[in-house]
């Protein structure tokens, strides 16, 4: 009896939950409305909302052709019209009105009312008092690629991007406002200045093509300190916050897009043909000193000048690339519950054969209002993708070098797999076509599974009080495999040489944040507090294994006890976990809404620095004046909006890798006598352990004005930057005698300045339904080094000069090539310098060009 109970009670909490989460309203009588939802141009707005106001639940949505339908009471009067980006539209229902015909909603014309996710929050853009950069899901999905960096190009003044590879699936490298730090490799200062990126609040640590740009739904790029300062020991490079789409109050609405491109090189580098080729090696000759060149035609060459062959090798590895996004996605709710699903597939191939990325990608969002005042939701980014980039084949690079006489067939059709016989490249590169046609022989694949996951509950009590608590989850495993065979290029005249290796990453991270809000109006006084608590844990294990001596192509990668040799490379196997704790507080004020103050102080605790050097205190200030919000500016009518915004901010970077304060072992052999094969297995101190590390950090002053001219047909935003980055992580090389290679410190100062301009024009609105927008954007950015370790002025080994920019070219002087007939050519001893060859500038006019004439 008591079981039947329990039962009982259950299945009556069961559908008490499921009628809160589809809620509705049931009405004895009713009328149905219909009508149609437009922009000032008559055309559709797809997705719009139309509700009853005094039953919001009591709702729909338009369809594609802007058209709806919708069951209300018989007492309606009034219904509410809304679209993002338009000016919400209340309709009187006349008695007995089931038509309303076109309905239209004018464009939101004021910029300023525009919400700008600022960090842990959002705010009107009128109220912003940092440097905040705002970029539409419309801009980013412009164009299909495998990561939204490459649609940021030329969007932000200020923020530089480059891209570090032509491969399919390859992400960008990202500058906001030039480089702080200093590293002994371009790798490592590329990490130390990449910006923080943050996805639904929680900071992502994936790569950038995990996410899919058609989840996007707005993106936000803070580059001032005193916005960035939020974020603290991250955020010294600037951030970038991401928000996916939700869903949103109204029917079910699907959507489907697909975009199919086609891609092909700009054009060839320029060569020589063939007899341009020969006439060369003539000239060569001709200039050497004893009538010979040191590289003659081969027995091929001159086969193929008699018989004219003349081959363009870039036309034969060349192929035209393709790239197919298709995005599908389902979204609706109601008041109580808001959903939305989407899922993708994108393919890029490259403009070179067997070069391919794959992506699927799933994601999954729900909003749940449970009574008043409470919210809860889960937020999950999905991807598995495929990436083939066999890079080791070098084929542009052959292809170059290659001998245009020579061709890529021998007579019978096959590929002449040895181009280069003759010559002392033979036994370095193969014919290129053997690989694109081969692609069993050579390849590199890339297997990754990501997920990023973020769950919420957000409790609103004492009227302005609210308290949210963030959970951020995140699992990548990847594997990479990679298989050099018999005509590799190492393996060409040693098949024992044919190698096959098997890389396994894991990395997971959790995230818990715990934010405490405050908002409240006094009079003309608005005050809003903002107070976290947050801690994180991260863990990564990579393992690695080569083998040599693969006896067969077929075999590749899969089973490495095959080969000859199996080894692992220290460097490639890691095991790391690191943590951070971190205590934030931010104050808004707003009076009248003309004076702004933004105050922040937020203090980081990182696991990867010394004991007693842990932590560190990122204290910001912002001011902001709307200018035109004050009286004397209200008979001024062209000017639609002018803010001055004034601020400063510290951050800093704890960018070392875990465990460096304790120093490095590397395994090293005893040796005992002349009998190495004796050898006994040792280990040897790599880097010296440094117990004082600390941070490195950045202090920033930042000034601007945004402006809107003519009723906002002119908008734009100039700002100018100093900063200062003292403390700067560096991995210092030692000298052998140390016994150590390297010591991790804080040496070193860098400063920037910059200025930055940003112009946006609506040049022809809407005229016979043709409207015209121009965006401009400039930046000027001046860095330096302006101290080094132990006051010396100068690192050549690392390229670092005080007073120089942090990333220069130390070298000699290339002033062109030497001429006949040059006069100076006779005066240069050091080395011999022949027509043809490169003339460098010599300083000091002694005849040598050595070490001493590099600048």
């Amino acid at each position: 009896m008591e079981k039947l109970k329990l039962i009982k009670c259950w299945k009556t909490l069961l559908l008490l939950i499921s009628l809160s989460m589809f809620s509705g309203t049931i009405f004895a009588q009713g009328i149905t409305i219909r009508g149609k939802v437009v922009d000032d141009k008559n055309e559709p707005l797809i997705g719009a909302t139309v509700k009853v106001k005094a039953s919001p639940t009591t709702a729909t949505t338009t369809n594609v052709a802007g058209d709806f339908t919708l069951r209300v009471p018989e007492n309606t009067t009034i219904v509410t019209v809304s679209y993002i980006g338009y000016v919400s539209s209340d309709i009187t229902l006349k008695p007995g009105t089931t038509t309303l015909g076109n309905i239209i909603l004018a464009n939101d014309a004021n910029s300023l009312n525009e919400v700008v996710v600022v960090g842990y929050g959002a705010q009107n853009k009128r109220d912003v008092t940092g440097s905040i950069a705002q970029v539409s899901a419309s801009t980013l999905q412009e164009s299909p690629s495998s990561n939204f960096v490459d649609e940021l190009k030329g969007r932000t003044a200020g923020v530089d991007i480059v891209s570090n590879s032509s491969g399919p699936g390859a992400s960008g490298s990202i500058r906001i406002r030039g480089n702080r730090s200093m590293a002994t490799s371009s790798s490592a200062a590329d990490q130390l200045d990449q910006p923080l990126y943050v996805v639904d609040g929680i900071p992502f640590t994936g790569q950038l093509n995990d996410i899919n740009q058609d989840d996007i739904a707005s993106l936000e790029i803070l580059k001032d300190a005193s916005a960035t300062a939020i974020y603290g020991s991250r955020g010294s490079g600037g951030v970038i916050l991401i928000t996916t789409k939700r869903g949103k109050v109204g029917k079910g609405v699907v959507s489907y897009n697909a975009y199919y491109g086609v891609s092909s090189i700009l054009g060839e580098i320029p060569v020589f043909n063939g007899p341009e080729y020969a006439a060369f090696k003539a000239e060569a000759a001709a200039g050497s000193d004893n009538g010979t060149t040191a590289y003659p035609l081969t027995a091929q060459d001159q086969a193929g000048l008699a018989a004219g062959t003349n081959t363009d090798w870039q036309k034969l590895i060349y192929q035209k690339g393709y790239t197919t996004d298709q995005n599908i996605d389902v979204s609706g709710g109601d008041e109580a519950t808001q959903y939305s699903l989407g899922g993708g597939y994108f393919v890029q191939t490259g403009n070179t054969k067997n070069l391919r990325f794959e992506r699927y990608s799933l994601r999954t969002t729900i909003d749940h209002k449970i009574g008043k005042n409470i919210r809860v939701g889960i937020n999950t980014l999905n991807t598995l993708s495929y990436n083939n980039n066999p890079g080791g084949t070098g084929l542009v690079g052959t292809a170059l070098k290659i001998s245009p006489l020579v061709s890529p067939y021998l007579p019978n059709g096959e590929i002449n797999i040895f181009p280069f016989t003759g010559s002392i490249d033979a036994p370095s590169y193969i014919n290129p076509l053997f690989a694109t046609t081969n692609p069993g022989a050579v390849y590199n694949n890339t297997r990754r599974l990501s997920t990023f996951n973020t769950l919420y509950g957000e409790v609103s009590f004492a009227k302005y009080f609210k308290y949210r608590i963030n959970v951020g989850l995140t699992f990548n495993q990847q594997q990479q495999e990679q298989y050099n065979g018999i005509f590799s290029s190492a393996a060409i005249t040693n098949s024992s040489l044919t190698t096959a290796s098997v890389a396994n990453s894991e990395y997971y991270k959790y995230t818990l944040e715990n934010l405490l809000t405050f908002d409240r109006t006094f009079g003309k006084s608005k005050v809003g507090f903002t107070g976290l608590f947050s801690a994180e844990k991260t863990h990564s294990d990579n393992n690695y294994f080569q083998g040599t001596g693969i006896p067969f192509d077929y075999i590749q990668a899969s089973n490495l006890g095959q080969a000859i040799t199996i080894n692992s490379a220290a460097n490639q196997n890691a095991y790391a976990e690191t943590g951070l704790v971190s205590y934030m507080a931010r104050v808004n004020y707003s009076y009248d809404s003309r004076y702004l103050l933004t105050a922040t102080v937020r203090v980081d605790g990182s696991s990867v620095l010394a004991p007693g050097h842990n932590y560190y205190t990122y204290p910001a200030l912002a001011l902001g004046w709307n200018i035109t919000n004050e009286q004397w500016m209200k008979d001024v009518q062209a000017i639609d909006n002018l803010k001055f915004r004034i601020g400063y901010g510290k951050t800093a970077n704890q960018g070392v890798a875990a465990y460096t304060t304790l120093g490095g072992l590397g395994a090293s052999p005893y040796e005992y006598g002349n009998n190495t094969a004796g050898n006994q297995p040792g280990y040897r101190v790599t880097n010296l352990a440094n117990s004082s590390l600390g941070w490195e950090s950045t202090g920033e002053f930042n000034a601007g004005f945004d402006f809107g001219l003519f009723k906002d047909r002119l908008t734009g935003t100039i700002d100018v930057y100093t900063q200062k980055t003292t403390g700067i992580l560096v991995a210092a090389s030692l000298p052998p005698s140390n016994g150590a290679n390297s010591q991790t410190n804080n040496f070193g100062a860098s400063s920037s300045k910059g200025l930055e301009i940003t112009l946006s024009s609506i040049n022809i609105r809407n005229q016979g339904g043709f409207s015209w927008s121009t965006d401009f954007n400039i930046a000027f950015s001046r860095e330096r080094i302006d101290a080094l370790y132990s006051g010396v002025s100068a690192d050549i080994n690392n390229g670092w000069f005080v007073g120089q920019p942090l990333t220069v070219i130390y070298d000699v002087k290339k002033l062109g090539i030497w001429q006949t007939g040059d006069p100076g050519l006779a005066k240069q001893t050091s080395p011999v310098e022949r027509v043809g060859m490169i003339k460098a500038q010599d300083i000091n006019g002694d005849g040598k060009v050595d070490a001493s004439d590099r600048q």
